[in-house]
């Protein structure tokens, strides 16, 4: 007899105007399975999970049955509830100001039949019952999620999604979900979803790190141009090459990138000094066209090293200088910082990089309309050749300059990010996660452009946790451990790196033994 799927899409289209993003898609997804869906920035994930969601409604035809049950489209919060779907979205949507039972409950209050108060003693019962069932420990109904680390985020965000869920049935969609966590809290959410999923539940995931798509799931489905072109496929029997041929069509060769004299010249970057929280004296010379890459561990002070040049941050102490401008960074903001030729591309694009109301144009050209516009009009031939520019360069798609940022794919938002700064031609360009959750075309657009960019002579400082990345495009790569630089690594490969940054581990357990 053949089981029930948990999940099953028949036939699902939307269309935006004339533009078709999804273009009948079906899957299924089955009891104690995690089923990964892929795919390039644009290529439909993203409108899947809102008609999910209920958010868009899809084209007349399209089907969602659960459990062998249509869902009323488009969804309701009440229909899916009562269907078993719960979503957990990237930025986990928590109140840092109220406790962990309160975030699980939020919504759905359990009242007295009388008073029709919250009953805050069945939340907090409720909310240690759910927390057990996920074998998530040490987490008290009563703390306040503001103080949790991001993996108990994680937990919380899942708890909150199961609420309503008996074990054993229900579907928990992931979106993104593990964006936000750092290397060390992502086994304790892998933990949490193999005993949601390993209880009979079942789990739609969208990520674009293949390398967590193959550890977790059972099955992957591809999407390519709102299509699928590869449906539910082994994970055991894919490797990463796979998967990202199937969602781009074509083999992917790793980018590497090969020290050219650059066009610029000039002096070197020079810092001195530079302390943060974490940071402790960092002295670093970046020459023109170089490609500095800094890691580590999860708090080891390298990821605000980008911040703290930018002045985005405010340093305990430090200087730079980029040409013939010294700065006192204890003292500069960042238009001090901007004037001066640097420029931070930061790992939140929502929340630090873009605005996301505004269009294409309007984000690219931001920086400089001070510069080129005059006191009662901005002009348009600077703009609209500034945004060509970037749009070709970067390969933005749509190649519209009026479209709002907001409803670009994230790795096309991550291109228009990028190329705000690179427009207004920096010496010195700061890079934090700058691949973080673009799909594999994307990244290899942004890799060849930072490779570029450091060609024309601009110094670029790239933080990232991704050895892949750092082995891609930089010279060398400084391990930065305790606040401080622990190692240099000269010709970075992704071995090198991750030996470098685990050593003092490894030497600390050898001692133990």
């Amino acid at each position: 007899m053949t089981a029930t799927p948990r999940l099953e899409l028949e036939g699902l289209s939307k269309s935006f105007g004339s533009f078709r993003a999804l273009r009948e898609v079906g899957l299924s997804v089955m009891p104690g399975e995690t089923h990964a869906v892929v795919g390039q920035n644009g290529s439909g994930k993203s409108t899947l999970i809102k008609i999910l969601a209920g958010y868009h409604a899809p084209d007349r035809g399209g089907r969602i049955l659960v459990d062998g049950a249509p869902l009323p489209l488009p969804a309701r919060l009440r229909d899916l509830r009562a269907a078993g779907i719960a979503l957990v979205h990237q930025d986990f949507g928590l109140l840092d100001e109220r406790s962990v039972a309160e975030n699980i409950a939020v919504g759905a209050f359990a009242v007295r039949r009388r008073s029709r108060r919250v009953d805050w003693a069945a939340e907090r019962a409720r909310a240690a019952e759910i927390l057990a069932r996920l074998d998530v420990r040490g987490l008290a109904p009563d703390t306040l999620v503001g103080g949790l680390d991001p993996a108990q985020r994680s937990a919380v965000a899942i708890a909150r999604a199961l609420r309503n869920q008996r074990p054993g049935e229900g579907l928990l969609v992931l979106d993104e979900s593990t964006r936000a966590l750092p290397k060390d809290g992502l086994e304790d959410f892998y933990r949490v979803l193999r005993t949601v999923v390993g209880a009979g539940g079942a789990a739609l995931m969208v990520s674009h790190n293949l390398q967590e798509v193959l550890r977790v799931a059972d099955k992957v489905t591809v999407l390519r141009d709102g299509q699928v072109v590869e449906a539910a496929r082994d994970a055991a029997d894919l490797t990463e090459r796979d998967v990202a041929r199937m969602m781009l069509g074509r083999t992917v060769t790793q980018a590497r990138h090969v020290r050219e004299p650059s066009t610029g010249g000039g002096p070197p970057v020079q810092v001195r000094g530079l302390r943060g929280r974490a940071l402790q004296d960092l002295d670093l010379d970046l020459a023109p066209g170089e490609v500095v890459g800094v890691t580590g561990v999860a708090g080891g002070g390298w990821e605000e090293i980008p911040y703290l040049l930018a002045a985005a941050r405010r340093a305990r102490a430090g200087r730079v200088r980029v040409a013939a401008t010294a700065l006192d960074l204890a003292r500069a903001d960042s238009v001090d910082c901007i004037r001066a030729g640097i420029a931070l591309l930061p790992e939140n694009r929502i929340a630090h990089g873009l605005a996301t109301t505004l269009t294409v144009a309007e984000n690219v050209t931001l920086p400089r309309v001070r510069q080129h516009g005059r006191r009662f009009a901005i002009g348009r031939a600077w703009q609209l050749n500034e945004v060509a520019a970037v749009l070709r360069d970067l390969d933005v798609r749509p190649r519209r300059a009026d479209v709002p940022v907001g409803q670009l794919s994230g790795g096309n938002q991550q291109k228009v990010m990028l190329g705000k700064w690179l427009a207004g031609r920096p010496r010195l360009l700061l890079l934090h996660e700058p691949t973080q959750a673009v799909d594999v075309g994307a990244r290899e657009d942004i890799l060849r452009a930072i490779s570029a960019t450091a060609r024309q002579g601009v110094a670029v400082l790239f933080a990232s946790i991704q050895p892949a990345d750092l082995a891609a495009v930089c010279d060398r790569v400084l391990v930065v451990r305790d606040g401080r630089v622990a190692a240099e690594v000269d010709e970075p490969t992704e071995q090198a790196v991750v030996e470098s940054v685990y050593a003092d581990d490894r030497a600390s357990a050898a001692q133990k033994g």
